[in-house]
């Protein structure tokens, strides 16, 4: 009896102890994910070997957040196809995120040197050094191939908008039945939601039509303000409304509560490139990709006594965004930097003013990287974002024995950019930084129909791609294998604890033998020179955040859609408006 007895005790034990074993995992798997979790099975499509990976590093040896060398852009070569852009990415990441002696990393050293906001129509180079923290901006504009904002029409269609960067106070004109311009006072909706355009003595301009400066006038609309919300007038008096574009100037926030800040940033060799090029003393016709090239850009900045210890990352513009490291429940887990941020009365539901700016530690959420490399003057435009930010919709992959699965859509609470992964209610923008006369302003301001506050992200495309993605991924499954392996691959390489492993690369875009990009993606039915290739609909979730569609890309606002080419200001919203850091004076006096 007492033998039975014990045996039945036994069992209970045995029950209990596989209950609470098991509960917690149901519900981290329910409820609790917090983390883009990638499918173990997935074919190793893309890969690289445990030799290769110990050779970025400045040692020769892996070790935990380690000094990483940058990839040798000069001699980058395509032997593996895609995966051999996607290795170049992820060394990359890797070097600008490892420690420097001096302290701080390499995206935070004297190799670096910021984009200052526009003034103007003019940007400025800002240098680092130990003793300047970085500055961060609330606002991150989407742009179109001029460096105007855009929306998106109810077409698909990108449109610039040409006069929202004005910073003068001229009156708005537009074209109408009379011979000559007239001033639009006011755009005013009737009852019926017609809308009627008003002069100063408030009478109805008849049939007005948007005066565009630019040549190609169909791209182009001017925006008005009716109520609460924006309209769009183009040339033809087409009218579109604003709720369709939600591209331009809008702020993200964490639902930790922290707004998202950013920072762009370009490396010694762009920056030396580029004042040699405004003092007409380099070739304008694209970015460097040769070994002549870098070596004439590094002889000019000897003119000036400073050295290019990196050159052969060639050159390289950087974006990042960050929210408040203090934020974060698990900060240990982000790259940080130290960094002075805009603060803001937030008294206020409907509108935030600016009252100063403090010093902080910020966590990195999101980081864009370009860079030039041999063959491939378009440039390398890679993104990454870290692992808990932003959930996933479903997406499909190949597995190891050649099968196409699906993965689930992330579920969960407690990301970064989402309370409830299953909300179906995602990526509509709750606030901006645009006032009604159609300048940029330091104010934080709420959209139509929300308050300030945190709204839902979702990635849509998990890792960049839509359909037949570039010639040698016939699918996005087959795409998606390759961006999924080369990120388990680099996860199990680098040591236990190195935050860089908590960062995904969710794409990389280029152009078929650098062919000049012409605004739009490689598909089923579009395959000419110049389309977007790799992942070819790719967008980060922190900087186009409400700008994911299944037919645009980086190239989509980054090239010269009147007249395709590979000029520096054709790929590069910050070329044209940078000013020279020294110039041609100064240059000769050396």
């Amino acid at each position: 009896m007492k033998k039975q007895v014990s045996i039945t005790a036994l069992l209970c034990l045995l029950v209990i102890a596989v209950w609470r074993c098991s509960t917690p995992k149901t519900e981290t798997a329910a409820s609790l994910v917090t983390k883009n979790l990638l499918p173990d099975d997935v074919n190793p499509a893309c890969t690289i070997s445990a030799s290769e990976f110990a050779a970025w590093f400045a040692d020769g040896k892996v070790s935990i957040n380690g000094l990483v060398t940058p990839a040798n852009s000069v001699a980058f070569s395509v032997t593996t196809g895609n995966c051999d852009f996607y290795d170049w990415s992820e060394h990359m990441l890797l070097w600008l995120t490892s420690p420097v002696k001096d302290g701080g990393s390499v995206l935070e050293s004297s190799l670096f040197y910021d984009v200052s906001a526009g003034v103007e129509g003019r940007r400025r180079l800002v240098p680092h050094d130990a003793k300047t923290v970085l500055n961060m901006s609330s606002e991150i504009n989407k742009t179109g191939p001029n460096g105007l904002p855009v929306i998106e029409n109810s077409d698909g269609r990108l449109l610039e908008i040409e006069n929202a960067d004005t910073t003068t106070n001229a009156p708005a004109l537009v074209k109408s039945d009379k011979s000559s311009p007239q001033e639009v006072a006011s755009v005013q909706q009737d009852a019926g939601g017609a809308l009627h355009f008003k002069d100063r003595s408030n009478n109805e301009i008849a049939h007005p039509k948007a005066l565009i400066r630019h040549a190609v006038k169909e791209n182009f609309v001017q925006r008005f303000k009716v109520g609460d919300h924006f309209v769009f007038l183009d040339a033809n008096g087409k009218l579109t409304q604003s709720e369709v574009g939600q591209a331009t100037g809008h702020v993200l926030m964490s639902k930790q509560g922290s707004l998202v800040y950013y920072l762009s940033s370009v490396n010694d060799v762009y920056a030396y490139f580029m004042t040699g090029v405004k003092n007409g003393e380099l070739d304008s016709s694209s970015f460097p990709t040769t070994a002549a090239a870098r070596d004439k850009i590094i002889a000019y900045a000897r003119k000036s006594g400073h050295n290019l210890p990196d050159s052969n990352a060639l050159a390289l513009e950087i974006k990042t965004s960050w929210v408040e490291a203090a934020t974060l429940p698990d900060a240990d887990k982000y790259f940080k930097v130290k960094a002075t941020i805009p603060v803001y009365d937030t008294t206020s539901k409907i509108k935030w003013t600016p009252t100063g700016h403090k010093t902080v530690m910020m966590a990195m959420v999101g980081m864009h990287i370009v860079g030039s490399v041999a063959g491939h003057p378009e440039m390398i435009w890679a993104t990454y974002e870290h692992n808990g930010i932003t959930p996933n919709a479903a997406y499909d992959y190949i597995t190891k024995d050649g099968k196409v699965a699906t993965q689930p859509a992330d579920t969960g609470t407690g990301w970064v950019f989402s309370t409830n992964a299953a909300d179906t209610a995602v990526n509509i923008p709750h606030m901006g930084n645009r006032d009604a006369q159609r300048v940029t302003t330091p104010y934080i301001t709420a959209q139509a129909g929300h308050t300030i506050s945190a709204s839902n992200t979702q990635r849509i495309f998990a890792w960049g791609a839509f359909g037949i993605a570039n010639p040698r991924s016939k699918s996005a499954a087959a795409s998606n294998t390759e961006l999924i392996s080369i990120n388990k691959t680099i996860e199990t390489l680098l040591s236990q604890g190195d935050v860089r492993a908590n960062y995904l690369l969710i794409g990389a875009t280029w152009t078929e033998k650098g062919a000049a990009p012409n605004g739009k993606s490689y598909s089923a039915e579009f395959q000419a020179p110049g389309a977007a290739v790799g992942t070819n609909v790719l967008a980060n979730s922190t900087m186009e955040t409400y700008f994911q569609t299944s037919s645009k890309s980086c190239f989509t606002c980054h090239s010269n859609s009147k007249a395709p080419g590979v000029l520096p200001t054709d790929l590069s919203h910050y070329f044209k408006s940078l000013q020279p850091m020294v110039t041609a004076n100064a240059m000769r006096k050396h």
